[in-house]
């Protein structure tokens, strides 16, 4: 082989060696490029067989779906009231909450030891209502009937017993409580071993249905004038009739009081993502009610009714649709 040939068959080895070195290169920077720009967000969830968390599945669903390049890990939690920590440090970017646990965390109040204030209202979820029921047959006839019944509340220091604690604290009213998981205590209502529940959830409440199956109950309603002492004394408590029939057993309106379940985000999270992401949520609420009916009891307009501030990327969404949000509602970095 000639010296003219060999250089170039060198020549030609070592473009073809760069060019395809140069591709390999290329190519593997593509994926870094790509992963760049997509969004990862971590949501605190709750107990995996909550309501609040299959809500919370449902809404990481439609915002993957529906928003592009949006990456949304779902994570199980010890309930609603272990999410404001992890947002405080910033370990987390959405959570489910309740408009209570907000009032508690920001003034420092049982799970949490000092104020937090990292995390402000993305959406309302559906409306916590307080449910209080004993037996068709009982002699409990009003929440002052309570006074040294077995009353249960679910799950010691859970949101739920800790916010019927603070109402029979407002109403004068003392029973005797009860606290176990929601499962155990279904078991307790059926054989009789309590008077009574009381429990803050969405409704229909699929734990109250299986109860009506086996044991005839009634709802317990409260007085406009307990209402009023309840909803001036408790800032996130606000006066909800439930229309006849949300039950079977159910033939008159119960009168009683609500409060909500939400999600909350970091106020760190950019005005056009938290925009994005309210803007998803209402207008696939039609699809999110056919996967979870508690969610019917919600529109729009009810985040006027949440206590923490509205992030703003969110508040300019709900101005857009006509709602006014007043300025002191939208969170101002501090």
């Amino acid at each position: 082989m000639g010296v003219r040939r060999v250089r170039r068959v060198i020549f030609l080895s070592v473009t073809l060696f760069l060019l395809v070195t140069g591709m390999t290169l290329h190519l593997s920077a593509v994926p870094d490029a790509v992963g760049a720009e997509k969004i990862r967000l971590t949501m605190g969830g709750s107990n995996t067989g909550t309501w609040i968390y299959m809500f919370c599945a449902i809404m990481v669903d439609h915002w993957k779906r529906y928003i592009p390049d949006l990456d949304i890990t779902l994570l199980a939690t010890g309930g609603t009231t272990a999410n404001y920590l992890p947002m405080e440090r910033g370990e987390t970017d959405l959570a489910g909450a309740t408009n209570y646990g907000d009032y508690w965390a920001m003034h420092g109040m049982y799970f949490a030891k000092n104020k937090l204030s990292n995390f402000c209202t993305l959406i309302p979820a559906t409306k916590a209502i307080t449910h209080v029921f004993t037996y068709v047959d009982s002699p409990i006839k009003t929440w002052k009937d309570m006074d040294g019944k077995k009353i249960h509340l679910g799950a010691r220091a859970s949101p739920t017993s800790i916010i019927h604690e603070e109402i029979f604290k407002v109403l004068g009213v003392k029973p005797s409580y009860i606290y176990s998981t929601p499962t155990e205590a279904i078991d307790m209502i059926k054989d009789r071993r309590v008077d009574g529940m009381a429990y803050s959830v969405g409704a229909p409440w699929s734990a109250i249905m299986d109860i009506a199956t086996d044991r005839p109950i009634r709802f317990v309603n409260m007085t406009p004038e307990e209402q009023r002492k309840v909803t001036e004394a408790l800032p996130y408590a606000v006066t909800f009739s439930m229309p006849a029939k949300t039950y079977s057993f159910q033939n008159e309106d119960f009168h009683t009081i609500t409060a909500y379940q939400n999600i909350i985000v970091k106020p760190g999270l950019s005005e056009d993502l938290a925009y994005k992401l309210t803007k998803v949520a209402w207008e696939r609420w039609d699809e999110v009610i056919k996967a979870t009916s508690a969610a019917k009891w919600i529109k729009p307009q009810d985040v006027v009714n949440m206590y923490a501030p509205i992030h703003p990327g969110a508040a300019k969404y709900y101005k857009e649709i006509g709602i006014q949000i007043p300025e002191r509602l939208i969170y101002k970095k501090k």
